[in-house]
């Protein structure tokens, strides 16, 4: 045991904040060894023999994958397993395997290593930082494929009421691990949008991301606390600290239980002033709460990983999924955001990018593509005819006024085929655009006579507004999205917006925070849109207080000069907050 003499400072791992929640364990730390395979050849006339080998090895993965999935009841790691299941059986890779093995004659292990190796090295080079993250999940597969052909049997982990420390973690780790009650992750690697946090954030085992945990040597120490939503890691706690732990999970269990009930309430503060709360959706595995946790449909579509993973992609691909989409919001809107990502789907443009968060993403890409954009386009339109007055379409990444006039010329283009062809759609379909690029936030007004409505992505507006990268670990703490300059650019929106009685929604994840929520509501942005996890509690706050409450903390905030200021003011709140509860 290390002496608790050492300040807390001195005991204390910083991060990124992967998934929210507090766990108390001891510390467990999951090494790996890295994989090596050495290029051996096989005889003449073994090929036969070697393809029939690692078809049945990639069969075995495949089933113990299907095992997995067949025991699971959450309905997002389902859907992750599906697309490791889906890796699998890419017809390039296996395409890749059986000519290394039957032209080449290298023995299959390593034509799988090989193979696996090319498929990883295009994903790292892709300049998106969200298929970087899923680099980890590729090298797993690769790995368990590997260990199953050599008949390496995985060691056995003790991870019961343990803080799990490892440089990364995949999908199955992940699936496997919380079967065995963990108290928590801390990785040094993965980023926010890999599985690795997605499944984290679904399973309910708080997080902590981007933290180099290996000259502190977690070993040494007999417990850990962490915070998965402040991004800490605390070594060895005190007595005190692990009592105030304690009555932390008690009250959040009382305050979840609490926040459940009003999912089923009236969407209106404790004045009567209406709001509206909607679902940001990425997986149609996440369907089923929007009504169970009460959102008014979806106002946020994200599209990247279905045109990511479908290995088939097409327009009847898209539409199926739009489909499901609209069928499981009821009568209420969905807001369908066009493909956010870079250029990796298209390899003939493919090019690495230094900075991709500045780079070739959003309608950037796909102004560049336009092929991408009439097909996607074509998808919305061909549904939106079957749920009139209901879909939506979202712009993302606009920085310059030039991009909606060519967005909304490809739209109309698409609408003149389909008319000639006797398609039917919405032909009044609402367009609108991302607010994320101060550039555009600056030039709202023009904007706003250009499009139906805006949806401010605080994601990115804040690391754009602040300069800071918000996967980069050395300087996450300055990725603040309670920053003056965001609140006052947000607010400079809403003006607009008020004055060209355009519609507003706020859909990055200060809307998921209930304090944040309190206050977009007292500058006057009343629709909201989160992570459906987050919905109970944001609409809890919501309801359980008055306008006049929203308005003052709303003019504080709007005055405060630093982000200190800022967070003050917030915690003040909440204890009042917790006061009257």
């Amino acid at each position: 045991m290390v002496s608790t003499k050492d300040t807390i400072k001195q005991r204390t791992l910083l991060g990124t904040p992967g998934a929210g929640g507090r766990g108390l364990g001891r510390p467990v730390v999951l090494n790996r060894e890295k994989t090596v395979v050495k290029p051996e050849k096989i005889e003449k006339g073994e090929e036969e023999n070697e393809l029939r080998f690692i078809n049945r090895e990639i069969d075995e993965l495949k089933k113990e994958f299907y095992d997995l999935k067949l025991v699971s009841n959450e309905r997002d790691v389902e859907e992750v397993i599906e697309s490791q299941i889906q890796v699998l059986d890419d017809p390039e890779l296996r395409e890749k395997i059986r000519e290394m093995i039957e032209e080449q004659h290298y023995k299959a292990i390593y034509a799988v290593f090989s193979s696996f190796n090319d498929y990883i090295q295009i994903l790292e080079n892709s300049g998106a930082k969200w298929l970087n993250d899923r680099t980890v999940d590729i090298i797993s597969i690769r790995d368990q494929l590997i260990d199953l052909i050599r008949n390496h049997q995985p060691r056995e982990l003790d991870a019961d009421n343990a803080v799990i420390f490892a440089v990364e973690l995949s999908p199955t780790e992940m699936v496997k691990l919380s079967k065995l009650n963990p108290a928590g992750i801390v990785s040094q690697k993965g980023g926010l949008t890999s599985h690795m946090v997605i499944l984290a954030q679904s399973l309910g085992i708080p997080c902590v991301i981007g933290a180099d945990w290996h000259l502190i040597k977690p070993e040494r120490f007999e417990s850990v606390l962490i915070d998965g939503d402040v991004g800490s890691v605390l070594f060895d706690p005190t007595d005190k600290i692990i009592d105030e732990f304690e009555e932390y999970q008690q009250n959040q269990y009382r305050k979840e239980k609490l926040a459940l009930k009003w999912a089923e309430e009236e969407n209106k503060t404790r004045c009567g002033k209406s709001f509206t709360i909607r679902g940001n959706i990425e997986f149609v595995n996440e369907l089923p709460r929007l009504s169970t946790r009460g959102a008014s449909g979806v106002g946020l579509l994200r599209t990247e990983t279905i045109l990511f993973e479908s290995k088939d992609f097409d327009v009847q691909t898209q539409i199926e999924f739009y489909r499901q989409v609209a069928q499981a919001s009821g009568d209420h809107p969905v807001i369908i955001r066009l493909f956010d990502a870079g250029g990796d789907k298209l390899p003939d443009n493919h090019e690495e990018e230094h900075n991709p968060f500045l780079g070739w993403r959003g309608i950037r890409m796909l102004l560049d593509s336009p092929d991408l954009l009439r097909q996607q386009y074509e998808a919305i339109l061909k549904v939106s005819a079957e749920f009139p007055g209901r879909i939506k379409i979202l712009v993302p990444m606009i920085s310059h006024i030039e991009q909606i006039n060519r967005s909304k010329e490809i739209l109309k283009e698409v609408k003149n085929k389909l008319s000639k062809e006797k398609v039917l759609f919405d032909d009044t379909i609402p367009f609108g655009i991302m607010i994320e690029v101060p550039g555009i936030a600056l030039m709202a007004s023009e904007a706003a006579d250009m499009v139906d409505f805006f949806s401010i992505g605080t994601n990115d507006l804040t690391q754009y507004m602040l300069a800071v990268d918000r996967g980069n670990g050395k300087i996450s703490s300055l990725y603040q999205p309670g920053h003056p300059s965001v609140w006052r650019i947000i607010n400079r929106v809403i003006k607009v917006c008020r004055d060209k009685d355009l519609p507003l929604s706020v859909c990055g994840e200060m809307a998921s925070n209930p304090l944040y929520a309190a206050c977009f509501m007292g500058m006057g942005l009343n629709d909201l849109s989160m992570t459906t996890n987050s919905i109970p509690a944001v609409k809890s706050m919501l309801c359980t207080h008055d306008m006049s409450e929203f308005r003052q903390l709303a003019w504080s905030v709007l005055k405060a000069k630093t982000y200190t200021e800022v967070e003050l003011l917030f915690t003040e709140w909440q204890k009042k907050v917790e006061l009257q509860q």
